[in-house]
């Protein structure tokens, strides 16, 4: 048989022939080697859904994953970080899930990694937290990536916005009053400061503080980090905190996962400029920061019932500045519970200073201040002024209560405890001040280790235990009548610290 094409004749022979030789041909294709030890790059190493979803809200993102090499890759695993209780979900080739086993990329190609994420920004935060953080992981041979995912998902107000993250704000207020009272809770980015005018933050009031380390070039052109996450109160302006008993205001860190809820250092803290001053704080919890309250010199503040917890450094570190606490707690700081240095005016009643954990005194106070650590070379002196009156200074260090005067007696050092409980050795021995006793206290305890005091220091309670030697040994205040927890105090024979205990 023949056929022809344009006048040409092929024998049927001689298409048999090319026919065979085409299929002994290809079966000497190699199929593509795929191989799993070279790497990949993402299109971006970050995937940011930054709606800030007022209702119930789905959106979806993508990034493309490169093979940049001259062979084809497999991809051993893709999967979510966080696994079934991710908010988030992944779309590779049609497919839905959460996790993908032996993906193939062809070389100098490249493949679509969808995400999607819904969020109900009503839903309570540990469900639906401010920010929402998981990760995709890839893993071959060749190693480890990792796709950042993050979105918003509690519905807030996000002061100064979500972009101002890692940057400094100012606002001059104007002569005017900043209320923050909305139910919804307040997520402040970078470091914010506010000058000319009052911040003024309500009963039952939310504030978090988005911190995270952060960097910038100086005019040498080095790097400089610092931790973001801080308020700035102006030398013109102040902060007023209105909590109520009953309607607390909260102040912490961004991260509201129940691994978070002890971890200090989340964020920096609040300051106080030189000369701010009519600051004021009631009924607040401060927590999970590297610092609660740093006070300038000449600066000004009262706190009354508040709580200062899961510092990284002080609860309070002021220099030269004027501070009045009743019936305020503070533990788990990483150093001073209060740091107190170059003078200043400090009066504390009723306070509990719990400080365990750590090898720093609870409580610091001098008329002196090294300018220059550790070398000392500048030492600066300011009068002092400070009187402690039933409170409790107690902790793991068996020297809780620690302060340093000028021997040259340039300037003042005037200091008292009256009824207190506190927890020295070294301090009074004969190199240190051996007249510390007779000198700077009246009627007070020195606590033993061996004494009963607290009732769960492992769990962060610090109420007194029924046998506390803590208890009817506090003098009468007739301003203050109620305990941290809003408990009567007994009108003749009151507990000491900042709870009465329960009977």
């Amino acid at each position: 048989m023949d056929f022809k094409k344009q006048g040409q004749t092929i024998s049927f022979k001689v298409i048999i022939l090319l026919i065979l030789s085409g299929v002994f041909c290809s079966s000497c294709l190699k199929e593509p080697d795929y191989k799993s030890e070279l790497s990949i790059r993402f299109s971006s190493d970050t995937l940011s859904f930054d709606t800030v979803f007022t209702t119930l809200g789905s959106t979806t993102l993508y990034i493309k994953i490169f093979n940049t090499s001259n062979e084809g890759i497999v991809l051993e695993n893709l999967y979510l970080a966080g696994g079934s209780n991710s908010h988030f979900r992944l779309n590779l080739n049609g497919q839905t899930g959460r996790s993908f086993k032996n993906l193939q990329i062809n070389s100098k190609d490249s493949i679509y990694l969808f995400c999607e994420v819904t969020i109900q920004p009503n839903d309570p935060l540990e469900i639906s937290p401010f920010v929402i953080l998981d990760s995709v992981i890839v893993e071959n041979s060749g190693g480890t990536k990792t796709l950042i995912l993050e979105a918003y998902g509690q519905n807030a107000n996000y002061f100064p916005a979500k972009s101002h993250q890692r940057q400094v704000s100012g606002f001059d207020l104007e002569g005017a009053t900043l209320v923050w009272n909305d139910p919804k809770p307040y997520v402040v980015y970078g470091v914010v400061f506010l000058d000319n005018g009052v911040l003024q933050i309500e009963a039952g009031t939310k504030i978090h503080f988005f911190g995270g380390l952060a960097s910038y070039k100086n005019a040498e052109g080095g790097t400089v980090f610092y931790q973001d996450g801080r308020l700035i109160i102006g030398s013109n302006a102040s902060i007023k905190v209105n909590g109520t008993q009953d309607n607390r205001v909260l102040i912490t860190g961004a991260r509201l996962e129940p691994i978070f809820q002890d971890l200090p250092g989340q964020w920096s803290g609040i300051a106080l400029d030189k000369y701010s001053k009519g600051n004021t704080f009631k009924f607040a919890d401060i927590r999970n920061s590297l610092q609660g309250l740093s006070m300038d010199s000449l600066s000004e503040c009262e706190i009354s019932n508040c709580v200062f917890s899961h510092q990284s450094f002080s609860g309070i570190n002021a220099l030269s500045a004027k501070l009045e606490l009743n019936n305020c707690l503070f533990f788990d700081q990483g150093q001073q519970s209060i740091s107190f240095q170059n003078g200043g005016q400090l009066q504390v009643a009723y306070t509990t200073f719990a400080n365990f954990g750590n090898d720093e005194s609870s409580v610091f106070v001098s008329n002196l201040y090294c300018a220059d650590p550790p070398f000392c070379l500048d030492i600066r002196s300011n009068s002092l002024q400070a009187a402690f009156t039933n409170c409790i200074i107690t902790g793991s260090n068996e020297d809780e209560f620690w302060m340093v005067r000028d021997e040259l007696k340039l300037v003042p050092f005037n200091l008292s405890l009256v009824n207190c409980l506190f927890r020295s050795k070294e301090l009074l021995s004969q190199r240190n001040y051996p007249d510390f006793i007779t000198t700077y206290t009246e009627a007070c305890i020195l606590y033993q280790k061996t004494d009963s005091l607290f009732r769960k220091i492992e769990e962060n309670d610090f109420r007194l235990d029924s046998l506390s030697v803590a208890e009817n040994k506090a003098k009468p205040l007739s301003l203050l009548q109620l305990d941290l927890l809003g408990f009567p105090r007994d009108p003749v024979s009151p507990d000491l610290g900042c709870f009465e205990f329960e009977k």
